[in-house]
């Protein structure tokens, strides 16, 4: 049976009995075998297509979207200082990250002499590296978002560089004695970074290293620190400790200065960089509890002038005798109960916009996080963090609370910052996020008459101690008065007996 074939080109034919259209011969062309060619070309293309690697769950490390780029300071996002991975590479790169280029290859030349042993020359060493990194080119550089143009030789070289450079960082801030952890000994003019311990240049670095699109697949690194010293320990005959504990190290002491330290006691079982540790790392204790079968119904959080109002109290964890609330908190626990909303306390100062912003890029970025409850922690925490601190009003009353302290010029600076950082977030408030009983909670505490007369009288009646004081007086006055009329009253019944 004859079966019409539509046009696939402008080479076949409508029909499978003509010849091809344009072709200008009798010549017969079987429509089978154009399929079959056409079909096998397009799958080559779609092989060797891209996207199929950028769509892979393999991704993690992202561009930031342009849109939030333009609505943000520059350094929000974009590294300035030093470079790690093909982003800021070439025209890219600013003259700080050239010149600490040259510092990377000192770093590697040191790395290098310190293995260099009899029968072990220094490009044998090197040659151990690349044999390493190279089977883990492709891997990595499908870490990465979208088509990364760089040749196999200068990536695979950029691995190790920045490995090595990233390395000893983590060595530096990762280790209690950070004078003697960077392992090596460099003259006095070295401007490697490392080395580099000036303030600023630490505050600088600091920033670079959690920025999104300024990471490297922590797989390369681990591989790199292990062919340093494997089997070596330390000066004093300890234990090495695993590059993902000197990363975990390093994430606690950036963000001991800015957030409060989580309870985990240690870091996770896999790392891909430093934002995601980061993100583990703010990983609420909250997460636990059961949601809500009436998600989705409290609408909104409120101000904290409007929960004040309501008789709502506000206090960090810890103030409270019970010694479970004595240890620390993870900076993402809030909880309500008897009236009072328990929070850790939050201190709020110029790295606080970039830390959050980096980390809630990664999380929304990252395939169906934004969904998901256990994923979406930190999104649901800026939210409510931004419609609790609605104006400068709100900022005071925390921070008389304990619960926010700022190092900002005024309130109104902490007000917009949070509320800079829900520009664009993709958050559903009424999905199933671990903050939603916290709203169902206050929502039915607000809108109890008797919370909210109690809270009057408090407020309006007994908040000044003279106005208090006045009100006993006041109360045993009429209370005196009320006994002696019932004793005169009793007198005169006796007596008319």
């Amino acid at each position: 049976m004859s079966v019409e074939l539509p046009s696939l080109s402008s080479g076949v034919g409508s029909s499978s009995n003509g010849p091809p259209d344009g072709s200008g011969s009798g010549e017969q062309s079987d429509p089978d075998s154009r399929i079959s060619e056409l079909s096998e070309a397009i799958f080559d293309e779609i092989r060797s297509s891209t996207w199929a690697v950028s769509s892979s769950r393999a991704q993690t490390i992202y561009r930031v979207p342009k849109e939030k780029l333009q609505a943000a300071d520059k350094g929000s996002y974009q590294p300035s200082y030093i470079s790690f991975g093909p982003y800021y590479q070439g025209d890219a790169a600013t003259e700080e990250m050239r010149h600490n280029e040259r510092g990377k290859q000192f770093l590697l030349h040191l790395v290098v002499q310190s293995l260099q042993g009899p029968g072990r020359p220094g490009p044998s060493v090197v040659e151990q590296f690349m044999q390493a990194i190279a089977p883990m080119e492709a891997r990595a550089r499908s870490c990465y978002e979208g088509d990364i143009r760089m040749e196999w030789d200068a990536f695979c070289k950029m691995l190790l560089l920045d490995s090595v450079q990233l390395m000893k960082l983590l060595e530096l801030l990762g280790r209690p004695q950070a004078a003697a952890a960077v392992g090596v000994v460099c003259p006095q003019d070295c401007k490697c970074v490392p080395c580099n311990t000036k303030a600023h240049d630490q505050s600088m670095t600091v920033h670079d290293l959690m920025m999104l699109e300024n990471q490297i697949p922590f797989f390369v690194v681990e591989k790199v620190y292990d062919l340093c010293y494997a089997g070596v320990a330390n000066g004093n005959g300890t234990r090495r400790p695993p590059i993902a504990e000197l990363a975990w190290r390093t994430i606690q002491r950036i963000m001991e200065g800015v957030l409060t330290p989580t309870a985990f006691a240690g870091p996770p079982t896999t790392c891909d960089h430093l934002v995601q540790l980061c993100h583990v790392y703010l990983k609420s204790s909250c997460l636990c509890l059961p949601t809500s079968p009436l998600a989705g119904k409290y609408g909104r959080f409120r101000r904290a002038t409007e929960y004040y109002e309501a008789g709502v109290n506000f206090r960090p964890w810890g103030t409270d005798d019970d010694p479970a609330d004595k240890r620390r908190r993870p900076l993402l626990d809030v909880a309500f109960s008897g009236g009072v909303v328990r929070m850790a306390p939050q201190k709020v100062d110029e790295r606080t916009g970039y830390l959050l912003r980096n980390v809630l890029a990664y999380e929304q970025r990252y395939l169906g996080w934004a969904a998901r409850r256990d994923r979406s922690y930190v999104a649901a925490y800026v939210v409510f963090m931004s419609q609790l601190m609605g104006g400068p009003a709100d900022v005071a009353l925390l921070s008389r609370r304990g619960v926010v302290e700022h190092l900002l010029g005024s309130d109104g600076d902490v007000c917009a910052l949070f509320q800079r950082l829900t520009d664009g977030l993709a958050f559903d408030p009424g999905s199933h996020h671990y903050l939603n009983p916290v709203g169902m909670a206050l929502q039915a505490h607000c809108r109890s008459r008797l919370h909210r007369w109690r809270a009057w009288v408090v407020r309006h009646r007994f908040a000044n101690p003279w106005l208090l004081a006045a009100w006993v007086f006041g109360a045993l006055a009429v209370l005196g008065t009320i006994i002696q009329t019932v004793l005169a009253v009793l007198s005169y019944l006796k007596c008319t007996k």
